[in-house]
């Protein structure tokens, strides 16, 4: 009673003071802080004391201890469950394709067993740590004591552990695997595999091999150089809960398999008791060997031989005649006349070297009459099953055409130009002292062993020549990529891993990696900031993983910053290449192993640097420039935003563009290394992973580089050593898709 008196007492004090405030007028109102209340604690802890300006205005009492509830009553007992019906049988499933058999090897170092299929090791089965022990339940509160009633019947024991065994099934020639009674499983004996057919000429088609990848604590399953799956170890099973006082299961039996030369395979042991066989599936014959496809027949070369009997020449091409070149005839010569004039000479033909159209023109007098042209060297055929004979070369062949009274020269089955006889010098008009006409110009062919060929001569003058055509090339074999390798170097819109681009590529390929340097502490940029501990792990974990692939030596690019150079240095020292020392790396600007490419900065996008704030913004990232830019996607201001376009498109040049520029300026076939690592910088990736990616880049979250439209979220930046991987063969057919040598594209964290 004495608190609810106390606390009444404080209301009306504060209602009181509330209707003095209301009528203080703005001009003299008082320092409020000065009527402000607060509580303070009574001294002996019981309540609070509340003060308003300095004066204690009340006092709450803190709440007595309520008394206990009364016991609730026991609760009924509910009634059984019904039974629940029988479940349906499931549909017998189809019985699986024989597959490769497996043995498996124990192997104390690992306190397990090496799975072996054929003769590849292809994982290995780590025997499981015991679970924890549950922790204690906590302890109940005593309930009331209640009526003695009758004792209990014995509770039952409690259910023996599952145990699992293999029983031999001889309808399946194999095992059924047998747990507490059920069969859930089987193991059948590999089947032999049946004679391989004959394989076609071509590639070899690559084996599977298991390599150890311990960022996903299991193995890559490795199949013709291309990563085709995984096997991870098995994950820990929870802890068990605490049951109650249980009787003790009895223990699983713990199977082990034991090599068995008698069968050629290995004996199942659950416990002390043999319950199986493991038999190695017959090794399968070889298949055949295909049949060679039969070399091309060589190009028919043509010769000239010398043929009194016509005044001139045979041209002889194989072995058969298809042609002859006859001396012009020479001129008549004048009569005598008054005063006439000189008979014109013969016209003369001559064959003028012309490199437009790889060959020869052909003149007779002042007039370009036709052209020889060298035949093109027909493409490679592809590969196939006993490939036909290749066409022969195009040969050319010259047939007497009386209507010319010439020529005509056929390539191919296709006639290419004339030849034409020179005519007879009209006879001079009669005049006094009348010259004789100049005789015609007579043409010879002379062999040429230092072309191969033949010295066109007319008069005493070489016009041309004549080479014989070059033998047809065998055609090469078409290295043919695997489905897989078709998907990675197709995708374009997620980061794929730099590791399984060497799966991918065929053996007449370059291919070049440009990453963003490893990690560095945030406060620590400009041109001297260098690595911190970690970016300094990440860079030898690139080079560990690059040596363990058994692959040649890079070429490194960088930059002037330190950080680009320590990671270069660091992957090249630990995938075991000799380079220089770190001094050597960071003097030396350009050497037999690295070269120093400022077009690495961000700075190959800029057009005008004094527009770039324009571009970026009053209150975003420098970095938001080159994801705005590159994705086109411009601020707004009264829903229009041509003007920030405007400023972004006079401080960069256009994303796309530019970055083709530079795959042209340095990494075109002729000037790459067969393997080249580029160092590079975010803001110099950022805008070049998405104009590859045609702006789809993002990760299963959809995670993409917008990082403009998100500031300071990094889920929307690039990560360290992560970039793109340019493919480029001898035809300049480049592939460009996005890479990461880490586990993750973008940095989620800054």
């Amino acid at each position: 009673m004495k608190s609810k008196l106390l606390f009444a007492t404080s209301l009306f004090t504060l209602f009181t003071l509330n209707g003095c405030l209301d009528e203080v007028t703005e001009t003299s109102a008082p320092d409020l802080s000065e009527l402000a209340c607060k509580t303070e604690p009574l001294d002996d802890d019981s309540g609070l004391k509340i003060v308003c300006g300095g004066d204690s205005v009340g006092v709450v009492l803190n709440g007595k201890d309520g008394k206990d509830g009364t016991d609730g009553k026991d609760g009924e007992k509910g009634k059984d469950g019904k039974s629940g019906t029988d479940g349906k049988n499931g549909k017998d499933g189809t019985n699986g394709k024989d597959g490769t058999s497996c043995y498996v090897t124990e192997n104390e170092e690992i306190n397990g067993y090496d799975v072996f299929c054929g003769d590849e090791k292809i994982g290995s089965i780590v025997n499981g740590k015991d679970g924890a022990d549950g922790k204690d339940g906590k302890d109940g509160k005593n309930g009331k004591d209640g009526d003695k009633g009758d004792n209990g019947d014995d509770g039952k024991d409690g259910k023996d552990g599952t145990s699992c065994i293999v029983k031999e099934n001889t309808e399946i020639n194999g095992y059924d695997v047998i747990c507490a009674g059920e069969k859930i499983g089987e193991l059948r004996n590999g089947k032999d595999g049946k004679d391989g057919k004959d394989g076609k000429d071509g590639a070899a088609v690559g084996s599977c091999t298991v390599v150890l990848n311990e960022d996903i604590d299991g193995y890559d399953v490795v199949c013709g150089g291309e990563k085709v799956g995984e096997l991870r170890n098995g994950a820990k099973g929870a802890d068990g809960k605490n049951g109650e006082n249980g009787k003790d299961g009895n223990d699983g039996s713990s199977c082990t398999v034991v090599v068995n030369d008698d069968i050629n395979g290995y004996d199942v042991i659950c416990g002390n008791e043999k319950v199986g066989e493991l038999h190695n599936g017959a090794k399968g014959a070889d298949g055949k060997n295909g049949e060679n496809g039969k070399d091309g027949n060589d190009g028919t070369s043509c010769t000239v031989v010398v043929n009194d009997d016509i005044n001139g020449y045979d041209v002889i091409c194989g072995n058969e005649k298809v042609g002859e070149l006859r001396n012009g005839a020479k001129g008549a010569d004048g009569k005598n006349g008054e005063n006439g004039k000189d008979g014109n000479d013969g016209s003369s033909c001559t064959v003028v070297v012309n490199d437009d159209i790889n060959g020869y023109d052909v003149i007779c007098g002042d007039e370009k009459v036709g052209e020889l042209r060298n035949g093109a060297k027909g493409a490679d055929g592809k590969n196939g099953e006993n490939g036909k004979d290749g066409n022969d070369g195009s040969s050319c062949t010259v047939v007497v055409n009386d209507d010319i009274n010439g020529y005509d020269v056929i390539c191919g089955n296709e006639k290419v130009g004339e030849l034409r006889n020179g005519a007879k010098g009209a006879d001079g008009k009669n005049g006094e002292n009348g010259k004789d006409g100049n005789d015609g110009s007579s043409c010879t062919v002379v062999v040429n062993d230092d072309i191969n060929g033949y010295d066109v001569i007319c008069g005493n003058e070489k016009v041309g020549e004549l080479r014989n055509g070059k033998d047809g090339e065998d055609a090469k074999p078409i290295e043919t990529l695997s489905n897989a390798c078709n998907t990675l170097r197709s995708t374009t819109d997620k980061f794929s891993s730099m590791y399984d681009v060497f799966y991918c590529l065929r053996s007449n390929e370059k291919v070049a990696f440009i990453l963003r340097h490893a990690a560095r502490d945030r406060n620590n940029y400009g041109t001297s900031g260098s690595l911190n501990d970690i970016g300094k792990e990440q860079s030898a974990q690139v080079g560990k993983k690059l040596k363990e692939l058994n692959i040649g030596d890079f070429f490194y690019m960088h930059t002037n910053v330190v950080r680009t150079v320590e990671t270069a240095m660091i992957i090249s020292n630990n995938k075991g290449q000799t380079t220089g020392s770190e001094n050597e790396w960071k003097d030396n600007i350009a050497d037999d192993y690295h070269i120093e490419n400022m077009d690495l900065l961000e700075s190959w996008y800029i057009k005008d640097e004094s527009k770039k704030n324009a571009c970026q913004g009053k209150n975003s990232w420098g970095w938001s420039i080159y994801s705005k830019a590159a994705y086109e996607e411009y601020d707004k201001e009264n829903n229009d935003d041509s003007k920030n376009k405007d400023a972004c498109e006079a401080a960069l040049y256009n994303i796309k563009n530019r970055t083709q520029e530079f795959i042209n300026t340095y990494f075109t076939y002729d000037k790459m290394h067969k393997m080249t690592i580029a160092i590079s910088h975010d803001q110099f990736l950022v805008p070049f992973v998405i104009a590859i990616s045609n702006k789809q880049i993002h990760d299963e979250n959809n995670y993409t580089l917008q990082f403009h439209k998100h500031e300071n979220d990094f889920n929307y930046w690039i990560n360290y050593l992560t970039g793109i991987a340019i493919i480029t063969g001898p035809d300049e057919e480049t592939t460009v898709i996005p890479v990461m040598a880490l586990d993750d594209g973008f940095l989620r964290t800054y």
